[in-house]
């Protein structure tokens, strides 16, 4: 089950794809001198893509549940546990959520809204 900050905010039917960031550089070229000098200047970080189905047997309970993504978008660095367990830690979430243009379907007696989300690792 994937989690932020031990907690279940992403619904079922859980997408989830990470993105790493390109390494920063600095390219150094010398007149007179064949060839370029490359200087590694570290990662920088990642994305993290979600895409999932908020479900609740009301408008009211679909809504508190998209209100937990916006009680995270804080800047605060949480731990970011994926569908295969691994732990990402220093991960924020900077409010990038947006549910389906259809809106909320009905499902099984209650309501289900699809969304995606990102998420960004600083390391």
């Amino acid at each position: 089950m994937m989690t932020y900050n031990g907690v279940n905010i992403f619904g079922s039917a859980v997408q989830f794809q990470h993105v790493v960031h390109p390494r920063a550089q600095q390219v150094n070229a010398f007149f007179g001198v064949s060839g370029t000098q490359v200087l590694d200047g570290g990662g920088r970080g990642r994305s993290f893509f979600i895409r999932g189905m908020l479900t609740a047997p009301t408008f009211a309970g679909l809504n508190a549940a998209e209100a937990q993504f916006a009680f995270y978008a804080d800047g605060v660095a949480r731990t970011l546990i994926d569908p295969r367990g691994r732990a990402w830690s220093n991960v924020v979430f900077k409010g990038e959520f947006v549910p389906d243009s259809r809106g909320p379907q009905p499902c099984g007696g209650g309501w289900a809204m699809p969304y995606r989300a990102v998420f960004h690792g600083l390391t």
